[in-house]
């Protein structure tokens, strides 16, 4: 009576647990826990026409793919940068951390630098053909928008490493009317902040980005001492790199950054971080532009072991200090 008693028990418990798995499995194919995957996004400028002398310059102010069945939704990598060219090395990256559905929508918006224009696209994108395209369950796709002059946009996907993009969809984003402000605040930590506080025009910010100009650099040291590295960045972001000696002039952005390093004769290193305002520096460009002279303009610093150092901008005589934001000493 007893074994018969536990046949029946066991049974039951037999019963629910089918039960409980069956459930499982019936919650994750309800909510397609099978279908989620690894992925990647980026964004990437780009040009019709290679060859063209723009370089399709776009800031990102807002990009975020959703899925509308289970409200996920990946915004852009807090560490990505915001601002890209056709002919910069610099991808526009996606915050992605764990396996979650594709997108089946889309919601952008950013600004063409040289069109000076803001766009927006608010749009479905083709979940199952991405889906159908992505065969292999342990591969990583990359979804990769392509932003064109003009509005127009392209959506492609690589399926699986080493596989060239295979267009998605072509979309049209329309132009909306925008404000500074979307341009030169940063959100840290909670807070925002304004990267640009001297610029109070759309079009002084385009320039700061877009325009280029013919321009060398000087580091000048204190006697013995031996410059050892020395390179810029961009207001767009992008690396600039100088000679280690007598930089030659050349056709370059305008710089935000310095980064110079030197050492003494004893081998003792010594660096700094010479960071310009960025009105100081498009006026002194501006100026030292004017007029028909063929002559280059020279960015010309003196540093010091023990002291701050100095920049200064000069052209046929005309020189103009230009101050570092954040001085400090070696």
């Amino acid at each position: 009576m007893n074994n018969t008693k536990l046949d029946y028990i066991n049974i039951f418990l037999a019963v629910i647990l089918v039960a409980v798995i069956a459930l499982y499995f019936a919650t994750r194919f309800k909510n397609k826990e099978q279908d989620k995957m690894f992925w990647n996004a980026e964004i990437h400028s780009s040009l019709e026409n290679p060859t063209a002398e723009n370089s399709n310059i776009i800031q990102i102010i807002d990009a975020t793919f959703y899925n509308t069945f289970n409200d996920s939704k990946s915004e852009i990598d807090s560490e990505s940068k915001r601002v890209t060219s056709a002919k910069s090395e610099n991808s526009i990256f996606f915050k992605i951390w764990q396996e979650e559905l594709l997108p089946d929508s889309l919601k952008l918006k950013y600004f063409s630098v040289d069109e000076r224009k803001f766009y927006q696209l608010q749009t479905l994108v083709p979940y199952k053909k991405m889906k159908n395209l992505v065969t292999e369950k342990d591969v990583v796709p990359i979804l990769i928008l392509e932003i064109l002059p003009k509005g127009k946009i392209l959506l492609k996907i690589i399926p699986k490493e080493n596989t060239e993009p295979q267009l998605l969809e072509t979309f049209m984003a329309k132009e909306i009317t925008g404000k500074l402000d979307l341009l030169v605040y940063e959100e840290s930590l909670g807070e925002k902040y304004n990267r640009f506080e001297s610029i109070e025009n759309i079009t002084d910010y385009a320039d700061l980005l877009q325009n280029q100009y013919k321009w060398s650099s000087k580091v000048e040291m204190e006697e013995q001492d031996v410059l050892a590295s020395f390179y810029a960045y961009s207001f767009k972001d992008d690396r600039i790199e100088l000679s280690e000696d007598a930089d030659a002039a050349a056709i370059r952005s305008i710089p935000k950054i310095f980064y110079i390093y030197w050492e003494d004769k004893k081998k003792k290193k010594y660096n700094i971080q010479y960071e310009l305002s960025p009105i100081e520096v498009l006026s002194a460009f501006r100026k030292l532009n004017e007029g028909v002279s063929s002559s280059d303009i020279k960015f010309i610093f003196k540093v010091y072991k023990n002291a701050y150092a100095e920049c200064e901008m000069s052209k046929n005589g005309i020189s103009i200090p230009l101050k570092d934001l954040y001085p400090y000493k070696p």
